[in-house]
């Protein structure tokens, strides 16, 4: 089996028309074709598509992701490549999806095997910066009248705005916590934005009324200042999410010893990259709990490699906000894959176990 091309295809979501999603396609000589998602940038991912993917891996097989990620990631002998983590992401999961379809296994089978096939999700609503305590609860009761039973809200400060409203963030954790039951986690990420110092103080006011992990409190390069924050809280605290290799992460948990480390399957370069992470993480007794804020075949990819993790037993990430309900992203698969009850089943079919919808046409951006 060899590839013969790397496709984009952007298709609409039928039930919601104003929304659309970009994926990425690998096809071959012997007709079988492996899916992922790949960002928003059509226009971009075609240039580095053009430009650079497709003269290297046109030819190869395609049963070997690893090798063609440390290919795309570094280079092939001759050039250095050094592509974006998410393009050779979003590469690298079709390449599995492709190689657990050859072989008429699902992707977890592929990687060694499932510890579980049933995962719970947490429900992950953020954009809390704008949102009132009543707007944020209103959300999260939303998640829980839908059979979740782990929650997250996330304030999406990011880096460049410190400190922004660090009491307004508490009024909208304190709302939701109060009102879930007390056996029901509830998570808060600060996405990056924060001090130390209030991120420490923040950290002992949630741990009063109970926190289950506390998520990127810092920004992401402020290492030494992450371990300041882990020694300071009793609290799990968490980072990862947009680390793009293992080595990368390597060094976050060496510097910043996160409490728990949250991959994601596109940033930090696919499928590859997650196992390596989370061998290390095993060896190094850490928790892992992967970021996933969306609906897809990127989230069903992250959790085939979930699966594979024996400690592995938090709840898996899942939001709505930047992909669309579950329902309407279903339409875009043959057979979806979306949760019943907060929890999702992953099918035996051969690799992801999605096909696009061949209903559907695609669109160009």
């Amino acid at each position: 089996m060899k590839i013969t091309d790397v496709v984009l295809v952007r298709l609409r979501l039928p039930k919601d028309p104003g929304r659309s999603r970009l994926f990425l396609r690998v096809d071959t000589d012997e007709g079988v074709s492996g899916i992922s998602e790949a960002g928003r940038s059509q226009r971009l991912m075609q240039v580095f598509l053009d430009e650079v993917v497709k003269p290297l891996i046109v030819g190869m097989d395609p049963c070997q992701p690893r090798v063609i990620r440390e290919i795309l990631a570094l280079g092939d002998g001759q050039r250095a490549t050094r592509l974006p983590s998410q393009v050779v992401g979003a590469v690298d999961v079709a390449l599995w999806d492709i190689t657990g379809k050859a072989a008429g296994l699902p992707l977890y089978a592929v990687l060694g095997g499932a510890f579980r096939t049933e995962i719970p999700l947490y429900w992950s609503r953020g954009n809390g910066w704008h949102k009132s305590p009543q707007e944020m609860l209103a959300e999260v009761q939303e998640g829980y009248e839908r059979g979740f039973r782990a929650f997250k809200i996330r304030m999406d400060w990011r880096d460049y705005r410190q400190d922004s409203d660090p009491r307004k963030d508490f009024a909208l954790f304190e709302a939701c916590r109060e009102w879930l039951p007390d056996e029901v986690p509830l998570s808060f990420d600060a996405n990056n934005g924060y001090s130390v110092p209030t991120a420490i103080e923040q950290g002992r006011r949630f741990e009063q009324i109970g926190i289950a992990h506390f998520e990127e409190p810092l920004p992401q390069y402020d290492l030494a200042g992450l371990k300041q924050v882990v020694d300071a809280l009793d609290c799990a605290v968490s980072s990862g999410e947009q680390e793009t290799s293992a080595w990368r992460i390597r060094d976050m948990i060496l510097l910043g010893n996160p409490d728990i480390v949250q991959p994601d399957v596109l940033n930090v370069g696919g499928i590859s990259e997650m196992l390596r992470t989370y061998e290390m993480c095993v060896a190094a007794n850490k928790v892992v709990m992967p970021h996933s804020p969306n609906v897809g075949a990127n989230l069903v990819a992250s959790l085939h490699a979930y699966a594979t993790v024996r400690n592995a037993v938090r709840p898996h990430e899942f939001s709505e906000e930047f992909t669309g309900p579950a329902e309407a992203v279903a339409d875009l698969f043959a057979e979806p894959i979306i949760p019943d009850g907060g929890i999702i089943r992953l099918p035996d079919r051969p690799g992801l176990g999605l096909e696009l919808n061949p209903d559907l046409t695609p669109e160009s951006d």
